[in-house]
C-alpha cells in the first residue's frame, strides 16, 4: 500500500520539521511544510494530499480555519487542526470547517499518529456514504416517478429529476422552494396549492400514509396530466416533521380509461338505440330510472367508480325485453300468465347480453338482479338481502316508483303518492330501508322529480 501523502501547514519551522520527523518515523509522505493560508489552499489543489495538518493561527490575509473551509468545501481533503490555544470561540469556529480532529500543542507521537488514523477512517468512512448516497440518487434519477422529501412548511428538502423537470428546473434549485416558489417559472398553469398543503400537514402532523387516487396538472401547452401520489411521514432526529412522497404518471392510462369509457358509452347508447327503435316507452323508462338511480346514489355518497357504473347498469336495465314480442309489451290490458312468464325472462336476456362486453362494472349482474326483492320473492333466483347487489337494489326502487308514476301502455299513471305508498310500506321487506328512506328524503327536500 502506498504510504499517505500529508501536508504541515504551521508557521512556526522547528514545531513543523519536528512534526515532520515524526510522520516520516510512522511512514507518512510529507513533500511540503507550509506557513501561509492563501499557499496552503494552492498547494492542496496541486498535489492533492490525502491529510492536512493545519494550525489556526497562520501567517497571511487568511487564518488556518478559513484555509481549511475552503480546501475542504472545494477538495473534500480531510484537516487535523493544531493550536496552542484551547478557547472556545475558537473551536467553535473551527468546528464551523468541518475537522477531522484538533491537537493541543504539545501533543504526544502516539497521540498525533492516533488521531490522524482516526482521521483516515472517517474519511474513508465519509467518502463511502458519499459513494452510497451519490449511488442511491442516482437509481432515484433513473425512476419515472417523482420522488421528493418536504418538510412541515412545504419546503422541498429532496427531490429526483423526473420532478424538477415537471418545474422546468434542476434538483439543485428545488431545494428549499415551496409549490407556490416554483410554479412561477413552471410549466404547470393550474394546480390547487391548498388542496396539496392540507394533505401534506395531514401527512406530517397526523403521522400516517395518504394515497392520492388522481390529481391532475395543467400544462402550458394545453394538455393534462394525472398522478397518483403516495405520501408517507419520515422519522428523521436531525429534521423532523417531513414527509416523503412519490407521485406516479398515470396520464396514459387514464387516457386509456377515458377512451375506454367512450367506446362503452358508444356501445351502450347503440343498445339504447336498438331498444328505442322497437320500444319507445321502455327506452324512455330506462332513462327516468337512471335519473332517479343517480339522485339516490350521489345522495348516498357512492364513490365517482360506483355512481357510473349503477349509471350504465339502470339505462339499459330492460335491454333484455329485445327478446320479448312487442306486442307483449304493449299490450293494453292484463298479461295473460304465460305473457307474465315471458316478460319475468327479461332480466335473464339482459344478462346474456351484457356479459359480453367488457364493462369495468358488474354491469350484467346488476342487470340480472333488479326484480329480485330482499325477502326472496323476486324473481329471476329469488334472492335474499345481502345476496343482492346494492346497485341493483337502488334500481328496484327506482324502478318501481318509475313504472308506477308514469304512464304504462296498459293503464294510465298512477301518480307519484302512490309510488311512495308502495315503496314506504314495503321497505325493509321488499326494498332496502336505506335506500327508501334516501328516496323519500329528495322528495321531501325537492330535491329531485322526473320533470325534463
Amino acid at each position: 500500500m502506498a504510504a499517505k501523502t500529508i501536508i504541515i501547514v504551521e508557521d512556526e519551522k522547528i514545531i513543523a520539521e519536528d512534526i515532520k520527523s515524526t510522520l516520516v518515523r510512522f511512514k507518512y509522505k510529507v513533500p511540503h511544510i507550509i506557513s501561509n493560508g492563501e499557499v496552503a489552499i494552492r498547494e492542496a489543489r496541486q498535489h492533492k494530499p490525502d491529510l492536512i495538518l493545519m494550525d489556526i493561527m497562520i501567517e497571511g490575509e487568511i487564518n488556518g480555519i478559513e484555509a481549511a473551509k475552503r480546501i475542504y468545501h472545494d477538495l473534500g481533503i480531510p484537516i487535523i487542526f493544531l493550536t496552542a490555544y484551547a478557547d472556545e470561540k475558537i473551536l467553535k469556529q473551527a468546528a464551523e470547517s468541518s475537522p477531522f480532529g484538533y491537537l493541543i500543542k504539545p501533543f504526544e507521537d502516539r497521540e498525533l499518529h492516533a488521531t490522524i488514523e482516526m482521521a483516515f477512517y472517517k474519511s474513508d468512512m465519509e467518502q463511502k456514504l458519499k459513494r452510497n448516497r451519490n449511488f442511491l440518487l442516482k437509481v432515484i434519477d433513473t425512476v419515472p416517478s417523482n420522488i421528493f422529501v418536504k418538510d412541515k412548511n412545504g419546503r422541498y428538502l429532496m427531490v429526483n429529476t423526473s420532478i424538477a423537470k415537471l418545474y422546468n428546473t434542476t434538483p439543485k434549485e428545488m431545494i428549499g422552494k415551496t409549490d407556490r416558489e416554483l410554479l412561477l417559472n413552471s410549466k404547470i398553469t393550474d394546480i390547487d396549492l391548498e388542496k396539496i398543503a392540507k394533505e401534506d400537514l395531514e401527512v406530517i402532523k397526523g403521522k400516517k400514509k395518504v394515497l392520492i387516487p388522481e390529481e391532475s396538472y395543467s400544462l402550458d401547452d394545453g394538455k393534462k396530466i394525472w398522478f397518483q401520489t403516495t405520501k408517507v411521514p419520515l422519522d428523521s432526529p436531525d429534521i423532523p416533521d417531513v414527509l416523503l412522497g412519490v407521485s406516479n404518471d398515470i396520464t396514459p392510462l387514464k387516457n386509456s380509461f377515458t377512451r375506454l369509457q367512450e367506446l362503452m358509452e358508444e356501445t351502450v347508447n347503440g343498445l339504447i338505440l336498438a331498444v328505442e327503435k322497437r320500444d319507445p316507452y321502455t327506452a324512455g323508462h330506462q332513462r327516468r330510472v337512471s335519473m332517479l338511480t343517480n339522485a339516490i346514489g350521489v345522495k348516498m355518497n357512492l364513490d365517482q367508480f360506483q355512481l357510473d357504473g349503477l349509471r350504465i347498469a339502470s339505462i339499459v336495465h330492460d335491454i333484455g325485453k329485445l327478446y320479448v314480442p312487442s306486442e307483449i309489451l304493449s299490450k293494453p290490458g292484463r298479461l295473460t300468465e304465460a305473457e307474465f312468464a315471458l316478460i319475468k325472462t327479461h332480466p335473464q336476456a339482459g344478462f346474456e347480453i351484457l356479459s359480453s362486453i367488457n364493462f369495468p362494472w358488474p354491469v350484467a349482474k346488476i342487470v340480472l338482479q333488479h326484480h329480485e326483492r330482499l325477502d326472496g320473492s323476486g324473481y329471476p333466483n329469488g334472492l335474499k338481502k345481502r345476496e343482492i347487489l346494492l346497485e341493483a337494489q337502488i334500481i328496484a326502487v327506482a324502478d318501481v316508483i318509475e313504472a308506477m308514476a308514469s304512464h304504462r301502455p296498459y293503464r294510465p299513471a298512477l301518480g307519484m303518492d302512490r309510488a311512495i305508498e308502495e315503496v314506504e310500506s314495503h321497505k325493509g321487506v321488499l326494498y332496502n330501508k336505506a335506500i327508501v328512506d334516501t328516496f323519500l328524503d329528495l322528495i321531501k327536500n325537492n330535491e329531485f322529480s322526473f320533470a325534463d
